[in-house]
């Protein structure tokens, strides 16, 4: 199954509006097997909508996905724009009328004839209801050539992202199913932390061109590399080739061995689409651990991260963000004379900060991040970017030196994912029982 996503709106093109709604239903598709071919966004304009949609059937995509242009005012010409591309009027659907006025009378508001125009619908239009909001939905086969054997099934939606995706859910991809056979791709994501994307393809070529030989479906495998800074994913896809034939979701399975080994202890998540942070919680939560933070140049990114995961709760005791000296002595105690021998950014601070937040607040594990996030603040010994990373536990603390490049939002986005990294990196190391993590009643951890 192809489609095509349209999202219609001058806001879109401006910047005004980040277009959320694409990657969301490009996501959705993915889960459905559907293969996105294209998506554009176009203005509110007739003519340009009217175009795209002509376009849409004619790149033989079976589907077109519409976002946005379905509300009230004068620059909503979605539905005018489809009855224009199928060559047929717009007709008034009574229910929906109806519908309009009971929503204006609830709230004592007058209903005005610009509200009712999102009752006007493209004759012959199939509606898709809305319970959230005032602006239904209608799919609509479109014939391509006009009159044509051939299909594209429009199925418009508001652009406001809780009603796009509940009306995407409950009542596309339901007919989806029904109208089509979808059988979702066969996929397998690997993510790595530590390795670049030149690095990870080199590591694998090998692997990837070993499999190919095995299975015409392996030889039709799509190999994507995605990298978003300092994480780099490698992501197989089952698609089928010109002949047909597509691996099964076994033999992509049967890679995780040789590709864990040969992209080595970068690698964290090996098939699976699960964010490092929920990795960190699971795991901690499995072994009925708890974990606090001691933070300075990432300001409480790393607890943020940890404590966005539902179910964090159970493990998460606490943190402390020590943006400055004094608080570091005060509530982690660090010793005065490190941070003046060393400074703020150095492997004894960062030490005795994840150190101190384990022993003050009482958990398992404790996490420090200290660094120059920049744009000023470096040193040629310390340049904007130089960041210590560490994790201590009831085993001893592990310490790591980055040298991180980029904005300052950006190295402390990296900062947070490294710490997490290193948490992670320690279940991996060290497969002891429980009972040895656990800090004991009265146990102070020392430095390692």
């Amino acid at each position: 199954m192809r489609a095509h996503l349209l999202t219609i709106g001058d806001e879109l093109l401006s910047g005004d509006v980040v277009d959320r709604n694409k990657a969301w239903l490009g996501r959705r598709c993915r889960a459905l097997g559907v293969e996105v071919v294209r998506a554009t966004t176009v203005r509110d304009r007739q003519a340009e909508i009217v175009a795209a949609l002509h376009s849409a059937a004619a790149d033989g995509s079976q589907i077109c996905l519409i976002s946005g242009g379905l509300g009230p005012t004068t620059d909503d010409l979605t539905a005018a724009s489809v009855a224009a591309a199928a060559g047929v009027g717009l007709a008034r659907n009574r229910e929906l009328a109806d519908r309009l006025e009971a929503f204006f009378a609830a709230r004592g508001r007058a209903l005005v004839e610009a509200n009712l125009k999102q009752a006007d619908l493209p004759e012959g239009a199939t509606v898709l209801d809305n319970p959230i909001g005032t602006a239904a939905g209608f799919a609509v086969e479109l014939a391509y050539p006009p009159g044509g054997p051939r299909g594209c099934w429009l199925f418009s939606m508001p652009g406001v992202p809780r009603e796009l995706h509940q009306m995407m859910r409950e009542q596309v991809e339901p007919r989806l199913r029904e109208r089509f056979e979808l059988q979702p791709i066969p996929r397998r994501v690997y993510r790595a932390l530590g390795s670049g994307e030149s690095s990870v393809q080199e590591n694998v070529r090998a692997v990837l061109a070993a499999a190919r030989e095995r299975s015409p479906g392996l030889a039709n495998m799509f190999v994507h590399y995605r990298a978003h800074y300092p994480e780099v994913q490698l992501i197989l896809e089952a698609t089928p080739g010109d002949d047909g034939s597509a691996a099964t979701e076994a033999e992509l399975e049967q890679l995780d061995g040789p590709l864990r080994e040969a992209i080595g202890p970068a690698l964290y998540s090996c098939g699976s689409e699960t964010e490092l942070a929920e990795l960190v919680v699971q795991r901690l939560i499995e072994r009925g651990l708890t974990i606090a933070t001691a933070e300075s140049c990432t300001g409480g990114g790393v607890g943020q991260a940890i404590t966005a995961i539902p179910g964090s709760s159970a493990t998460f005791v606490g943190g402390v963000i020590s943006y400055s000296n004094a608080v570091k002595i005060a509530q982690l105690g660090v010793p005065a004379d490190i941070l003046e021998l060393h400074g703020a950014v150095s492997e004894p601070v960062a030490r005795a900060m994840a150190e101190g937040a384990r022993a003050r607040l009482g958990s398992d594990i404790g996490v420090s991040t200290t660094g120059v996030a920049g744009p000023g603040g470096g040193s040629p010994d310390k340049p904007v970017g130089t960041v210590d990373v560490a994790v201590a536990t009831a085993i001893g603390t592990t310490y790591k030196r980055l040298r991180l490049f980029g904005k300052r939002d950006t190295i402390r986005e990296a900062t947070t994912q490294w710490a997490l990294k290193l948490v992670f990196d320690q279940f991996a190391a060290h497969d002891e029982p429980v009972y040895e993590w656990r800090l004991q009643a009265g146990q102070k951890p020392g430095p390692s």
